[in-house]
């Protein structure tokens, strides 16, 4: 039995690579829409799209979490909550919602150019924990 607490996650796919969203950043996940382009914006910024009158600008964080050339197109929008902000995160797939022992979740510090929370491992996959601050740092 654990003495510490646990943490929920969202299990998705980016560019095919396990990676989880802590649940508490979660505000909800939306199937693929339509997005408004965003001249001049940095290529991990797909565009915005109007979530019940908030503009939330929508994340592709799947190539510097993969090392796949090319990129399966995104099938859902995890919207996060970062910095008071609302952002989306283009996903592959979410596959199911998880919870795990927090001290199941290593830190590893700086990977691929993400400073992700931690690395899990889940069955057989090492599943890359990305927090809210990951995407808020490409988009802001």
């Amino acid at each position: 039995m654990s003495s510490g607490g646990v943490t929920s996650l969202v299990l998705t796919r980016m560019g095919g690579r396990p990676c989880a969203i802590p649940c508490e950043h979660v505000v909800e996940i939306i199937p693929r829409v339509q997005l408004d382009h965003v001249p001049e914006a940095p290529p991990e910024v797909l565009g915005v799209i109007n979530l019940r009158g908030r503009v939330v600008p929508v994340i592709d964080m799947r190539a510097r979490v993969s090392q796949r050339k090319s990129l399966p197109v995104y099938q859902h929008l995890v919207i996060v909550r970062a910095q008071n902000k609302q952002i989306g995160l283009a996903v592959d797939e979410v596959r199911d919602v998880v919870t795990v022992p927090d001290e199941a979740i290593e830190k590893p510090g700086d990977m691929a150019g993400v400073r992700s929370p931690g690395v899990v491992r889940i069955e057989d996959d090492l599943v890359l924990v990305l927090g809210p601050e990951d995407a808020y740092h490409v988009a802001g």
